[in-house]
């Protein structure tokens, strides 16, 4: 389980990271969310459904902290979740993220 220090702080960086990538005028089409269960978050996309006030949700990526790093997980083709071997784990959640953001495999940022 993340300690509240860390989740305040990861709830910051995230919700500084989701204002950034998603502009105000489309948040009406697009958003993202992110969610903190135990040891894990989860960045996810949602778009509006063709009912009123409900959203499509499409998780994006997973942040697990094990043994005091941060791995990150993709969904493969089965839909679980599977360890990007590619991204080092790092101590340092913000290096995760940046490293997400780069998506030099194109795991993440699918168009």
């Amino acid at each position: 389980m993340i300690d509240p220090f860390t989740v305040k702080r990861i709830d910051s960086i995230m919700s500084g990271y989701i204002d950034q990538k998603i502009p105000g005028d489309l948040r009406v089409s697009v958003r993202l969310r992110h969610e903190i269960v135990d040891n894990q978050l989860t960045l996810a996309e949602e778009r509006p459904t063709s009912k009123r006030n409900e959203w499509d949700r499409i998780d994006i990526v997973q942040f697990r902290l094990e043994s005091k790093q941060w791995k990150v997980y993709a969904k493969n083709g089965d839909h679980r979740w599977t360890f990007v071997e590619m991204i080092s784990p790092s101590t340092d959640f913000e290096r995760q993220l940046e490293q997400v953001e780069i998506d030099q495999a194109g795991l993440f940022w699918k168009s």
